[in-house]
């Protein structure tokens, strides 16, 4: 199956035209002996070792041929660039002498072109066919044409069309891939079947003139002459009736007076014709006896309008300086108002005016678009729409606006002060006012938490025009330092403990927060009593987690050993029971804690009070002034009898310990008999026995009244 494709848009059939000096070439269709690397004579290979194939029967290729029995192979490869092509010597088809085409000439051909993929699937690229023109074999002086990419499936013929530049004696034939890019394939390409060269015959063009409107039923033609030349031969030419009625002076004279005219549209054909062919052209002449005028009645916005006659004449106002027109001449114009009002406009045709009309130009209110309100002094953009005629803008408000165009029917405009603006268009003779608030906003500030135990914090506030930050209120004697005051978010610094206020500024607002600093006391953890132990933990807690003190003891019996003093955990150890009491520094504060370290008393149930100084005296351990005091003892016998009774027993210097002996050192109560000499025995012994003891004491660690009781064995 053969394809056709149409290379030039512009291709005359061969047969339509009369040819001279036609060019060939010898072996057109490429006739030789099959085989590799073999191009049939008189073709001559163009590069250095690479030669086109006669095909068929090689590489696969098995395709019959369009004309005669072989064709042309040509190869191409991106990796060692190779690129096959033939050339040969132009002749004269006739005398087959050489002879070169002519610089502006055109020259058409034929040829058939097929791409085929061979060599196991390497040479599988896309390729075309370039048509080379120069003075010597295998010239690149000019390419005179590219096929592009040759289809796969089928012969094609191409009917080409050559232009050349200069008078060339040779041609090339060369094969191109169409696509570079692929650096290690190749392609293959068929050629067969090249016709004769062949001149292409000059056609005719013909040319009837303008088409004219008249008042008279007669009118002069004005068509382009016949010429003759060596290649068309003698061209003639004549007028012919389309559409319409005249009477020709001379159907052969291009410039003929043409009579009798109908009325309306007449058309009227030249026709050109030589050797090579003919061509036609046709003109209207329009012979008007009624006129249609089209004017409008009312324009906006000195919008420019159309003016229609369907015949020729001339436009007239009333007004010329604020009415223009175009082309007054012209049937068919516009016109441009400069002034609204009402205007007379006419039509002049055939010397009287044969069609007037009012014209009114009205001004149209301009309509205004936009947002009614803004914040923090953000720009807005307002929107007119006129049908015509664009103004300017301008505006009445507590401050100063800006716009980027004053003249634009969408401008954008900037004001510095809050409040509310009208905005006034001028336009289309007309105007229109259009009111925007400008409104404050309050920013938002985050509420910061108490700061304890710093004079530092930051502060965040949040605002679309941010103002900045000031102190609204401090403590007295107090210090503030606001770091970035114009940015939104800044540190703080203040000098003392307490409530402040500050304020932030911002879109023609303000807030007002409170930030209180304050000193938190250590928080301690600690036993109130140890019992029987010297021993104990301190840990304070602070509200930063940071290390203060140092552990300091303020009061007790004897001076404790605090271990790590400077640690928030320490071990404290006292030398003796009693009261003490501890201090721990933290945050510009401090706190107090009393532990008390006691043991319970320890009585004897047995003494001995024969002076051998070995459990002579009634001893009660665990007992001192650090954890004790106003204690009292009595010894009283088995009769009931107090034998003994003494106050701050064991907490006093005074006092001594009990050697078995009956003494009082304070007044009897009646217990004791009233007849007996207190002062004759107030130093007797006691007899061997057992007696009652009653221990009172006041617990100053755990700050409460004990009660100890016990019956003691004298033995002497």
């Amino acid at each position: 199956m053969m394809k056709t494709n149409l290379i030039i848009i512009i291709f005359f059939h061969i047969s339509q035209f009369s040819y001279s000096q036609n060019l060939t070439v010898q072996n057109p269709s490429f006739e030789g002996n099959p085989g590799i690397a073999i191009t049939p004579a008189p073709w001559e290979i163009c590069m250095n070792g690479q030669t086109p194939d006669t095909q068929p029967g090689w590489f696969d290729v098995n395709i019959a041929p369009t004309d005669g029995a072989t064709y042309l192979g040509f190869a191409c490869d991106h990796f060692t660039d190779w690129q096959e092509g033939a050339s040969q010597e132009l002749l004269n088809a006739t005398t087959l002498n050489p002879e070169p085409m002519q610089a502006g000439e055109t020259y058409n051909l034929s040829i058939d072109l097929r791409g085929f993929p061979v060599v196991s699937g390497t040479y599988t690229d896309e390729a075309e066919l370039l048509i080379y023109g120069g003075f010597m074999t295998c010239p690149q002086n000019e390419l005179l044409w590219s096929s592009g990419d040759t289809p796969d499936d089928d012969w094609n013929t191409y009917n080409i069309s050559l232009n050349p530049s200069n008078n060339y004696t040779y041609i090339m034939l060369q094969i191109q891939s169409t696509n570079p890019s692929l650096k290690f394939s190749g392609a293959y390409l068929l050629v067969d079947n090249m016709s004769t060269i062949q001149k292409g015959c000059p056609e005719p063009v013909a040319n009837a003139g303008l088409n004219q409107e008249t008042c008279d039923n007669f009118i002069d033609l004005s068509a382009n002459p016949p010429t003759n030349s060596n290649d068309g031969g003698i061209m003639t030419g004549e007028w012919s009736i389309i559409s319409g009625f005249g009477q020709f002076s001379s159907i052969n004279d291009p410039n003929t007076l043409v009579t009798n005219l109908s009325n309306g549209e007449n058309i009227f054909e030249w026709t050109l014709t030589n050797d090579c062919g003919s061509s036609s052209s046709q003109v209207i002449i329009n012979y008007d006896i009624e006129f249609e005028v089209q004017i409008p009645s009312n324009i906006y916005c000195l919008n420019s309008f159309e003016l229609f006659s369907s015949g020729l004449g001339n436009w007239i106002v009333n007004d010329p300086l604020n009415l223009i027109i175009d082309d007054s001449s012209s049937p068919n114009t516009f016109v441009t108002p400069q002034s609204y009002g009402t205007y007379i406009i006419s039509f002049e045709a055939c010397g009287n005016i044969v069609y007037s009309q009012e014209v009114s130009i009205i001004g149209s209110i301009p309509i205004i678009s936009g947002p009614t309100t803004s914040t923090c002094l953000d720009p807005i953009s307002l929107n007119v729409s006129v049908p015509g005629d664009p103004g300017f803008w301008s505006y009445d408000g507590p401050g100063q606006a800006t716009f980027d165009n004053i003249l634009s029917l969408n401008p954008t405009i900037s004001v510095d002060t809050y409040g509310i603006y009208n905005f006034t268009y001028y336009g289309c003779g007309l105007s229109n006012s259009f009111v925007v608030n400008f409104l404050t906003e309050n920013p938002i500030i985050e509420t910061p938490d108490i700061t304890y135990c710093s004079f530092e914090t930051t502060l965040t506030a949040f605002s679309q025009n941010p103002e900045g930050w000031s102190l609204y209120s401090s403590p007295n004697n107090s210090n503030v330092q606001i770091l970035n005051p114009q940015s939104e978010t800044t540190e703080i610094e203040v000098s003392n403990y307490g409530l402040y206020q500050f304020v932030f500024e911002g879109c023609g607002g303000s807030e007002i927060i409170d930030v209180l600093f304050e000193e938190i006391e250590p928080y301690i953890i600690y036993p109130v009593y140890e019992d029987c132990s010297k021993e104990t933990t301190l840990t304070a807690y602070t509200q930063t987690n940071e290390i203060g003190g140092p552990w300091e003891q303020i009061g007790g019996p004897a001076d404790a050993i605090i271990e790590n003093p400077f640690e928030l955990t320490t071990n404290v150890i006292v030398p003796e029971y009693g009261v003490y009491e501890f201090i721990y520094s933290s945050c510009d504060t401090y706190s107090t804690i009393q532990i008390g370290f006691s043991c319970t008393p320890n009585f004897p149930n047995v003494i001995s009070p024969n002076s051998d100084q070995n459990n002579d005296e009634f001893v009660i351990e665990n007992l001192s002034n650090g954890n004790y005091e106003e204690s009292l003892l009595t010894i009283i016998n088995r009769w009931g009898r107090v034998v003994y009774l003494e106050k701050n027993y064991g907490l006093s210097e005074e006092s001594k310990w009990w050697d078995g002996k009956t003494t009082y050192n304070v007044k009897q109560f009646s217990g004791i008999s009233s007849d007996r000499n207190i002062e004759s025995i107030t130093k007797k012994e006691v007899s061997e026995g057992v007696y009652y003891y009653v221990f009172e004491v006041f617990n100053k660690a755990r700050k409460k009244n004990e009660k100890f009781t016990g019956y003691i064995t004298i033995i002497r």
